[in-house]
C-alpha cells in the first residue's frame, strides 16, 4: 500500500495557503502560524466568534477537531490540521520550512527543542507566578537549570550565526521565539538574562520584526522578575471554579489543601490543557500581572 507524501497535503506551487485559524487571544502557539502566515503571504483569519471552552466542545467543531484542541486550523477547501506546528508548517513557505533537505531537518530539530526543552520549564517556572499553577520551590528550581541549559545550548549555536537555520528567518527561529515569549516577559529579568547576549540579540532581532510584531504587537522585556503570588493563586483558582469552596467546610483543612506538595507538571506537549483554559479564560481587562510589584 503506498502512503501520500507530506507534499501532497501541502498548498501547490504558485498558490497560497488560507483558511480560519481557531484560538484564543495572545496564545503563544497559535502566533507561530500567524507569523510565518506574515511571511508567507497565506491568508489565514482568526475566527471572530470562537469561544474557547464552549465553541470547541460543539458537535460541530469536535466533527472536525476530535480532541477539541486549539489552535486549529480549517483551510478553505476544507482539510483540518491541528497542532501548532504542524498549522505552522502547512501556512509556511518555502524559505520559512528549509530549502534543502538538511535545513528542513535542522527546522523540525529546533522546533522540537522548543517544545521539549523551553516549554516544559517554562510553564512550570511561569505558569505559578501568573497564579494559574501551585508554585512548587523544588520544580521550579529545576526549571530555573532548565531554562539555563536551553539558553546556554542557544547562546553557543547564535555566537557565528544571525538566524537559527540558514542565513534568514524560518520556521525554526518564529518558534522558538514564540516559546521564550512568556520567559522574556515575565521571569527573564536584566540580571538572569545577561550571559545570554546572543540570545538577547537574536531575540530582539525578532521581536522587532514587522511580521512578528504585527502578530504580538510591542513587547516589554522584563524589568523585575515575577513571583509566585498565593492570593493571586487563591484567585484565579476561584475563577477558573476549581476552588469555588461552596462544598468545602472553612477551617485548617481549607488552609492547608494548598500546601500540598504538588504533582510534576505535565510536559508541554500534552498541552496542559487545565493551566491552557486558566489562561483563555481569563478576562483580557484584567491584567494577571496586576497583584505583582510593577517594574
Amino acid at each position: 500500500m503506498q502512503y501520500p507524501s507530506l507534499s501532497s497535503f501541502l498548498p501547490q506551487s504558485g498558490t497560497m495557503a488560507s483558511g480560519t485559524l481557531y484560538t484564543y487571544p495572545e496564545n503563544f502557539r497559535a502566533y507561530k502560524a500567524l507569523i510565518a502566515a506574515e511571511y508567507s503571504g497565506a491568508k489565514v483569519k482568526v475566527a471572530q466568534d470562537f469561544v474557547f471552552g464552549e465553541s470547541n466542545k460543539t458537535e460541530t467543531f469536535l466533527k472536525k477537531f476530535p480532541l477539541g484542541k486549539v489552535p486549529a486550523f480549517e483551510s478553505t477547501d476544507g482539510k483540518c490540521i491541528t497542532e501548532s506546528n504542524a498549522i505552522a508548517y502547512y501556512v509556511a513557505n518555502e524559505q520559512l520550512r528549509g530549502r534543502s533537505d538538511l535545513e528542513k531537518a535542522q527546522v523540525l530539530q529546533w522546533m522540537g527543542f522548543a517544545d521539549n526543552d523551553i516549554l516544559p520549564a517554562s510553564c512550570t517556572w511561569v505558569f505559578p507566578c501568573l497564579g494559574i499553577m501551585q508554585y512548587n520551590k523544588q520544580n521550579t528550581e529545576r526549571a530555573k537549570d532548565d531554562v539555563k541549559k536551553a539558553l546556554d545550548a542557544l547562546n553557543s549555536h547564535l555566537l557565528r550565526v544571525t538566524y537559527l537555520v540558514g542565513e534568514r528567518i524560518s520556521l525554526a527561529d518564529i518558534s522558538v521565539c514564540c516559546t521564550l515569549l512568556h520567559l522574556y516577559q515575565y521571569v527573564l529579568d536584566p540580571g538572569f538574562r545577561k550571559p545570554y547576549q546572543n540570545v538577547n540579540r537574536w531575540f530582539n532581532t525578532m521581536i522587532n520584526q514587522p511580521q512578528v510584531k504585527a502578530i504580538i504587537g510591542e513587547f516589554k522585556l522584563c524589568e523585575k522578575m515575577a513571583e509566585f503570588d498565593a492570593k493571586k493563586f487563591a484567585e484565579m483558582q476561584g475563577k477558573s471554579g476549581k476552588d469555588s469552596g461552596k462544598d468545602k467546610k472553612p477551617g485548617k483543612k481549607a488552609e492547608k489543601q494548598p500546601e500540598k506538595p504538588a504533582e510534576t507538571p505535565k510536559k508541554a506537549n500534552e498541552d496542559m490543557d487545565e493551566t491552557e483554559e486558566a489562561l483563555a479564560t481569563e478576562p483580557k481587562s484584567k491584567d494577571p500581572m496586576d497583584a505583582l510589584p510593577k517594574g
